[in-house]
């Protein structure tokens, strides 16, 4: 299946999504993101969708953390101020990117909560827990969260203030005295010093791992049929994606609130049709050229403008060497492969809607033997406002697809 012509029709149908059930600012994902790889993506996710930023820095050692996680972050008034905030949790001791990042926020004890109310603002730290014995209440810590938002919203991040205490430190902490820089997104997690093979042999286990080439160029076309799911919106999406050699390919699916979409490309244009009778030829890119290309995954190294092998990196339970790959005119692409099995396990692009440019996160699993070719059976897809989780139960090769059906209706 054409896994980045997926992204493009998620796309259309996160636009209807949004449209139909929210008004204003969309609201972060209610999930806490990790280290320093979900550093970069909250600093990513704060700046479109303008919410508050909170960064929580912890060890595994520290009692005043675990009484944080116990009896503050489950409480209603926290959880329920949480859920409209972008988060992330980093332990320092878990990497020298983390420890970059928690010195860029001058923290000296923990737990240490900082609270960025935009990119541009003073970071102000919030903590529960006094020396007197006399802590916040659970309430109590989000009025004071809620005061260190509003402070932040009126400081501008320089290069001289430390972090704003919002509150009087806590048992385990002391001032910062560290001078507070500019923030960025942190880099991933590389794995430092570790030996790299050259990026023609991460692609040729990639290849072999999937069947091999002449495994590969022996399918002409596919049917793949299964279930989409919207997690919070809606459930048992139909689905349906054919592809033809060279560089055709369908997608159709049904889900609520949107509805039927449908999206082709015939070899040259690329055009999309919703139930509301919206009828839109796009301008042919690289990026579509190169995610409708059957052979993709056989061609990287031709497909891409520039494309080299970065490094290892950690990704969740797993080592993944991370290529970053250039398509002519088109946004970086980033790449995983995993060390031991050489399977593509993550891709993140970036596609186009309507009115701006969306990050696209694709984690590809369930890897299963098709006619002699490994193909993933599950897609779960990542974007700002929500997440799609596409399950396919039924994958058929070489089955007769008439050229017609990918002409613009």
């Amino acid at each position: 299946m054409k896994v980045s012509r997926l992204a493009t029709v998620i796309i259309s149908l996160l636009t209807v999504v949004v449209f139909t059930t929210q008004s204003g600012n969309a609201a972060p994902e209610d999930r806490w993101l990790y280290g320093s790889a979900g550093y970069a993506r909250a600093v990513e996710l704060q700046r479109e969708l303008n919410v508050p930023l909170v960064v929580y820095f912890y060890t595994d050692w520290c009692p005043y953390c675990h009484a944080l996680d116990k009896d503050y972050l489950p409480a209603a008034p926290v959880k329920q101020y949480l859920r409209g905030v972008v988060k992330v949790r980093i332990n320092p001791e878990h990497g020298r990117a983390e420890r970059e990042i928690a010195k860029q926020y001058g923290v000296r004890g923990y737990p240490s909560f900082f609270i960025m109310r935009n990119p541009a603002s003073q970071p102000a730290s919030v903590n529960p827990f006094r020396r007197s014995g006399k802590n916040l209440t659970p309430a109590e810590f989000v009025s004071a969260c809620q005061q260190a938002e509003s402070f932040s919203a009126q400081t501008k991040l320089t290069r001289t203030p430390a972090p704003t205490t919002a509150n009087a430190v806590g048992p385990t902490q002391q001032k910062a005295k560290s001078q507070i820089v500019n923030v960025p997104p942190a880099a991933p997690n590389f794995i430092n010093n570790a030996p790299l093979p050259t990026l023609d042999a991460v692609l040729a286990k990639y290849v072999a791992a999937i069947g091999g080439r002449e495994a590969q160029r022996k399918i002409t076309s596919r049917v793949s049929k299964g279930r989409l799911d919207v997690p919070g919106v809606s459930f048992g999406g139909k689905l349906e994606v054919y592809a033809k050699a060279p560089n055709k390919s369908l997608t159709i699916m049904n889900a609520e609130p949107a509805g039927l979409i449908k999206e082709g490309f015939d070899g040259r244009t690329s055009w999309s049709v919703t139930s509301n009778g919206l009828d839109v030829d796009n301008n042919v890119n690289r990026a579509a050229v190169i995610d409708a290309d059957f052979y993709r995954e056989i061609r990287l190294a031709e497909l891409y403008s520039r494309i080299k092998l970065v490094g290892k990196v950690k990704e969740g339970f797993r080592q993944v060497y991370l290529v970053e790959a250039v398509p002519k005119g088109g946004a970086a692409e980033n790449l995983y492969f995993d060390v031991e099995s050489g399977l593509l396990v993550r891709r993140d692009v970036t596609r186009n809607t309507p009115n701006s440019s969306v990050r696209v996160e694709i984690y590809l699993s369930d890897w299963r033997d098709v006619d002699g070719v490994k193909l993933p059976f599950k897609i779960t897809q990542i974007l700002p406002k929500m997440r799609f989780v596409i399950t396919f139960d039924d994958i058929r090769q070489n089955v007769p697809v008439d050229d017609a059906m990918f002409l613009r209706p």
